[in-house]
């Protein structure tokens, strides 16, 4: 059945739902075209690869095989998991994942974060199959549906379909970059936590956000699971030592290898970090960002 034989299809409703989260590229259903390829097909051409690990080295020319496939999965999973945890968190959808039903179309973009302008590599994604799960019983009658028992049963749907996404592009990394495997499912897992903590601030549904998040990164045996990964509460008090405000942080459990390049730094809840020295440097970014709050200007 071709997509545009069903209307009020769930995948179709819950991608027009959750599309405010999509600004900086597409995500829909429909099937190939010229200039899309397969996930599938990016993950088994050599050359594509290479193209994407050179453009990383674009920003620091002395950059190792490591951190540009480092650099290049974080890129990769800001896409696939903006593209996939919304529906997940707000729908109740995990889609047909597996990399011959997703279909790419990357390209280079600028993108401005806290007032500096990036270059970033993104890329439109397309479900090329309406098949997909959900724990609501008001979606689970459809014929493209497979219901399961509960919140829980579609986190783990979630993290086995990331696991069998994802092996195949890091079989291929490690093979071209020689990164250590663990080292790339530690990002993958980062960019899960990360992501759903977002997306469940914007839903505000945070406390249920980072439940969802460890079901899925947490579980034994998954190669997503590692020790250091966690969520953390901080914390900022004024001088009297009444609380202004809580926030809650990703502590990372992968490294970017920013700290390899010239100039470069950790990051701020980098793995590497002492957590002492890493809530200390984020509590005064707490406290200039309250105070540039309170003067009224933009932060």
């Amino acid at each position: 059945m071709s997509f545009s034989d069903q209307d009020h299809h769930p995948l179709e409703e819950a991608l027009g739902a959750q599309s405010p989260f999509w600004s900086e590229f597409r995500v829909e259903c429909g099937g190939m075209e010229e200039s899309w390829t397969t996930a599938r097909a990016f993950f088994d051409d050599a050359a594509a690869i290479d193209a994407f690990m050179n453009y990383e080295r674009t920003h620091h020319s002395h950059m190792d095989d490591k951190t540009c496939a480092a650099l290049m999965m974080i890129d990769y999973c800001y896409v696939f998991m903006l593209a996939t945890i919304p529906l997940v968190a707000a729908s109740g959808i995990v889609p047909d994942l597996t990399p011959e039903r997703i279909a790419l179309r990357m390209f280079d973009d600028r993108h401005d974060h806290d007032g500096e302008v990036h270059d970033v590599r993104r890329a439109d994604i397309r479900y090329l199959s309406q098949r997909f799960s959900t724990d609501r019983l008001s979606l689970g009658h459809h014929p493209d549906a497979t219901l399961l028992p509960g919140r829980g049963e579609l986190c783990d749907a979630f993290r086995v379909a990331i696991e069998n996404h994802f092996s195949a592009l890091i079989e291929v990394l490690v093979k071209r970059s020689g990164l250590g495997r663990p080292a790339l499912w530690r990002l993958v897992a980062d960019a899960v936590a990360g992501r759903w903590l977002e997306v469940g601030r914007h839903l505000n549904c945070l406390g249920q956000a980072r439940q969802d998040a460890m079901r899925v990164v947490k579980h034994t045996g998954s190669p997503l699971y590692n020790k250091q990964l966690h969520f953390f509460d901080l914390t900022l008090h004024d001088d009297n030592r009444k609380p202004i405000g809580s926030w809650t942080f990703r502590a990372r459990g992968g490294c970017c290898r920013y700290y390899t390049v010239a100039e470069g730094a950790l990051c701020s809840t980098c793995v590497l970090k002492k957590p002492e020295i890493r809530d200390a440097e984020l509590l005064d970014t707490m406290r200039r960002h309250v105070a540039l709050l309170t003067a009224g200007q933009p932060t």
